[in-house]
């Protein structure tokens, strides 16, 4: 992207086109998604019957964190593609 006085700008992001993306934001998005799988799986895994309390705890708050942070990142991701997207 080239800004008022000619200078070169990076740009991570392909706005105002959901099927179009850059290199940068289809492996951010997939860390994203990844992520939040992982989540997923530190939450089952933390059901276990022989874990001790502080482990429990540990796994269910990292579970949590992970799969929270996911979507509200992937959120953030879709209002800088999409700027008004889910403003109701």
């Amino acid at each position: 992207m080239t800004d008022e006085h000619g200078h070169q700008r990076p740009v991570a992001f392909l706005a105002y086109r959901v099927n179009g993306q850059y290199i940068m934001e289809g492996l951010a998005s997939s860390f994203l998604f990844t992520m939040g799988g992982l989540g997923f799986i530190i939450l089952d895994r933390s059901n276990a019957p022989n874990i001790p309390k502080l482990n429990r705890f540990l796994l269910l708050f990292i579970g949590f964190v992970s799969v929270l942070l996911s979507f509200f990142m992937a959120r953030v991701f879709m209002r800088m593609k999409l700027p008004g997207y889910l403003m109701g």
